[in-house]
């Protein structure tokens, strides 16, 4: 898949042999010069039988200063690698020649070095191979280690010298690690690399990503100079993110697509393992505000668990109910995992539960206007539910804050009931319980016989109508209250001519023989249809 080239440089060398945790010390703007053998110098070698392209093996005792680099140059080497330290002058002298120095990490043997130098120029193929095995049993070094995902991708990062990304299954960046080349603009790009339509076509049904025959892609990024080598992270039969190595087009070779497919996998098992450690987190979360809400537990047992989560439950909290409208909608899941990604893009103290038909959320908020920041949040979990979900609706109810837990169980029975009336009401917008006035009073079951009593007795002719001959007149009647009883705005609401408007009015006058002129009338009125709405039949 990637292109290979015939001549190698020292940065294949870098790459494909040489002991990981090589480093280069000078003439750094050298690395692609080419490399045709490498010779083992001793201190008495005068380097005359050199025939140039070769890179240098110093065996200890062999610098002699700058006299070394100059004779070095002279001959016409690629480069040095050495286990001793140089003397700063020899180093000032191999940038000025531009002469590339590598510096072996400690332990280095050199008779080893040499050897897999020797295995890259008969077998390149088969050193990439090697590498990737190299650095993938590194992985599972630190993996066994549970150092966690973030330093395995930064080891990765320095081990390949390209910028590493990995994203969740939506594209969201969960880790990122760059180079030192990449830092000028490199937010910009890592927001340009999020965007799900950069992805490439092939691995966007995450579904069907295990069946990919090409398991990775390299593709160039729109107005830059450099290019994407991704791969799909796959556990449990399905795509739960992709592994993204970032540089420049021409530094992308054989072994790049291979340990992305090994890292991949560490990956894939980090993933995992954090995964099952949430679930059991957010178990433990879940069975603690289940104690909450059934009043099970003390205020000073809440405060003392809530510390163990590391949960600030002295700040004021506001409770959240949201449900799906309808009767055929997504799971609560994938609901759940839209809240979750909102937050985890906000870094707000969030503590959710998913029980049975809704997810109960308790959202602390340090702030003097606590309402107004639950609905901007409600808002946008409405606005991310239709983005994913364009043809259905979730309702959502927010109840009074609570300044202490002894209040969290009353916020949360607010913002069931909030949540209910939503639902029932078809609201566009999350429905703050203190705003809802007479409509709690309307769902109060004790009142529910004399409010349909006086529903029927007030538009009970018209409903019947409506039933036999669908003829919009309670929508009709539903957009003139909603208009202030402005017909013209009335007909604009409607999408119908003032004359079709005024035909309704009239036979609304006629079945329910009802004057809207009269304020006691439309009062009356008014409330029916409230009524209507809340409770049906």
């Amino acid at each position: 898949m990637l292109n290979d080239v015939l001549n190698l440089t020292l940065n294949d060398l870098c790459q494909l042999a040489l002991p990981l945790g090589t480093t280069v010390i000078a003439g750094g703007d050298a690395l692609d010069a080419i490399v045709r053998w490498a010779s083992v110098i001793a201190p008495d070698n005068t380097l005359t039988a050199l025939e140039g392209y070769e890179v240098l093996l110093l065996t200890p005792g062999t610098i002699d200063g700058d006299a070394l680099i100059h004779r070095a140059v002279e001959a016409g080497a690629a480069g040095l690698i050495t286990l001793d330290p140089l003397p700063t002058l020899a180093l000032s002298t191999a940038q000025m020649l531009h002469l590339p120095v590598l510096q072996l990490p400690p332990n280095s043997r050199l008779r080893d070095v040499e050897h897999g130098l020797l295995k890259l120029f008969l077998d390149r193929e088969g050193s990439a191979e090697r590498r990737s095995i190299q650095i993938y049993q590194q992985l599972v070094e630190l993996a066994s280690e549970n150092s966690g995902l973030e330093r395995i991708i930064h080891e990765l990062a320095r081990l390949i010298d390209k910028a590493v990304i990995v994203h969740d299954k939506r594209m969201h960046v969960q880790e990122s690690a760059l180079v030192p080349r990449l830092i000028e603009g490199w937010d910009d790009l890592l927001e340009t690399l999020s965007s799900p339509d950069l992805l490439p076509h092939a691995f966007q049904d995450r579904r069907r990503l295990p069946l990919q025959t090409t398991p990775t892609l390299l593709h160039p990024i729109p107005g830059t100079h450099l290019s994407r080598l991704i791969t799909p992270i796959v556990t449990g039969g399905v795509g739960r993110g992709y592994l993204a190595f970032v540089a420049p087009t021409v530094d992308f070779n054989a072994t790049d697509d291979l340990v992305n497919r090994h890292a991949a996998v560490i990956c894939a098992l980090e993933m995992a393992r954090a995964k099952a450690i949430s679930e059991i987190e957010k178990r433990l979360r879940g069975d603690f505000l289940d104690g909450l809400v059934l009043g099970s537990l003390t205020e000073t047992e809440a405060m003392s668990e809530g510390d163990r989560f590391g949960h600030d439950m002295a700040v004021p909290h506001v409770a959240l109910v949201i449900t799906w409208q309808g009767d055929r909608h997504p799971s609560y899941r994938q609901l759940e995992t839209i809240v979750n990604g909102l937050n985890n893009r906000r870094a707000q103290s969030l503590f959710a539960r998913l029980h049975d038909d809704e997810l109960r959320l308790f959202y602390a908020i340090d702030a003097a206007s606590p309402i107004p920041v639950a609905r901007q949040f409600a808002d946008e979990i409405q606005l991310a539910a239709r983005r994913e979900h364009p043809t259905v609706r979730v309702a959502i109810g927010i109840g009074s804050p609570a300044a202490r837990v002894s209040g969290w169980r009353a916020s949360y029975r607010e913002a069931a009931q909030a949540a209910d009336l939503s639902k029932r009401l078809k609201a566009e917008a999350p429905l703050y319980i203190g705003d809802l006035g007479i409509y709690t009073f309307l769902a109060h079951p004790d009142y529910r016989a004399d409010l349909l009593a006086l529903r029927d007795s007030t538009i009970g002719s018209l409903i019947a109508y409506e039933e036999r001959q669908r003829a919009d007149l309670l929508q009709t009647l539903e957009a003139f209250f909603k208009a202030h009883g402005n017909h013209t705005q009335t007909a604009e609401l409607l999408t119908v001519h003032r004359n079709t408007l005024t035909y309704r009015m009239n036979r609304i006058a006629e079945i329910t023989g009802l004057d809207l002129n009269q304020p006691d009338v439309r009062l009356a009125v008014h409330l029916a249809l409230k009524i209507h709405r809340l409770l049906g039949a």
